[in-house]
């Protein structure tokens, strides 16, 4: 077997095993549209790297021009995947004009003209600027590159780096062999890597995405979507570590809702279910970007608001308070909910979430005690 249909070969195997590890990965994690793109990506590169060698073997224009046409639709659908998976806006005539007028282009610049130059330079030149594309539109908003990203970004842009190389030594090519030298050592030398780098990196952040959602979802309460009670901990204790650090006031509050017995015996526990999603918007909506708010079990939540007294702490929990009566329920015509909460502030003797919850807690119980429906801080209670 000649140095060509190795390359080939191993250039179609990445492509097909990409094309079946991320369709198991869609299949099985979560079946995210990106993912779905991407294997689509791949699936068309088998497809694309089999007409590949149809072309180079078969001496045939035609295979070349399919070749040409799956390069595009591969390196488009990546580019797609790309920006659905960062939440972009995705515009398909953004990529599917320019994508027609560079297959129609190739085709002319391989049929009637029978250019190899134009050959040579139209289409790495365009997959390159498609690559460069979804190595920028991976970038993240409000936070940093997770490690598979930024080795994903990184094999992007080399991968951009070696389409311009290909387009650049498709300018020397001066006849059917002449010139074709440097134009195939740069594909034989570094495409196999850097395909079967993107690949690889692709996978990793297929991976990654995975790995976190599996650390959202065992942080998080699958009913409200706030913190769970492991969540709610590990949060405290870098909340403590900093308080502690800065010299900065910290408080937490418990919280739960009056009447929500009576609603779960009464309507029902969707009733209950819809009550407790309200009520954790209620309790999200009333602290600010990096306060934290968890369920604890049942209907009870607590929360920690950073640089907050706890007298300042029971002010917004009034606004709280007052919109709870408020809460409109499906199917419910009168809820009578109401909400009690405990308010505790840390001291130099806390070490732990726990230390914190207690005196709260006992707020809140004295809140209970004296009628419910009301705000008591622990200094006050105790």
């Amino acid at each position: 077997m000649n140095a060509p249909a190795i390359l080939l070969a191993l250039l179609f195997g990445t492509a097909t095993v990409m094309t079946i590890a991320l369709a198991v990965a869609w299949s099985h994690f979560g079946r995210q549209k990106h993912v779905l793109t991407w294997t689509a990506s791949y699936a068309v590169g088998m497809l694309q790297w089999m007409a590949n060698a149809g072309g180079f073997f078969l001496k045939s224009p035609f295979w070349f021009i399919i070749t040409g046409i799956g390069l595009i639709i591969s390196g488009s659908l990546l580019a797609i995947g790309v920006r659905q998976r960062s939440g972009k806006p995705l515009r398909l005539a953004g990529f599917a004009v320019p994508a027609a007028i560079v297959i129609a282009a190739m085709a002319f610049a391989i049929g009637p003209v029978g250019s190899q130059i134009m050959q040579g330079f139209i289409i790495p030149a365009y997959v390159g600027a498609l690559l460069a594309v979804s190595a920028f539109s991976l970038w993240p908003k409000d936070r940093r590159f997770t490690p598979p990203e930024l080795a994903f970004c990184a094999a992007l842009l080399a991968f951009v780096v070696v389409q311009l190389a290909l387009a650049g030594s498709a300018t020397l090519i001066r006849g059917p062999e002449a010139g074709k030298d440097i134009y195939r050592l740069i594909f034989s030398i570094f495409m196999p890597t850097i395909y079967v780098a993107t690949a690889v990196t692709a996978v990793l952040v297929v991976a990654g995405d995975l790995a976190l959602q599996l650390r959202t979802q065992m942080r998080h309460d699958p009913l409200t979507q706030v913190l769970n009670r492991r969540g709610l901990d590990e949060a405290a204790a870098q909340a403590i570590a900093q308080a502690r650090r800065h010299k900065r006031p910290l408080a937490l509050v418990v919280c739960d809702l009056d009447g929500f017995k009576g609603l779960n015996d009464g309507h029902g526990h969707i009733a209950g279910d819809q009550a407790l999603r309200g009520f954790a918007r209620l309790l999200v909506s009333a602290v600010r970007r990096g306060d934290v708010v968890g369920r604890m079990g049942g209907d009870e939540f607590g929360l920690l608001l950073l640089d907050s007294a706890a007298t300042a702490a029971a002010e917004v929990m009034e606004r709280v308070r007052a919109e709870v009566a408020h809460l409109a329920l499906p199917g419910v015509p009168v809820t009578g909910l109401r909400a009690s909460f405990g308010v505790a502030e840390l001291v130099p003797t806390d070490q732990q979430l726990e230390d914190m919850f207690a005196r709260a807690d006992a707020a809140l119980y004295t809140a209970k005690k004296d009628g419910k429906d009301r705000i008591a801080i622990w200094s006050e209670a105790a």
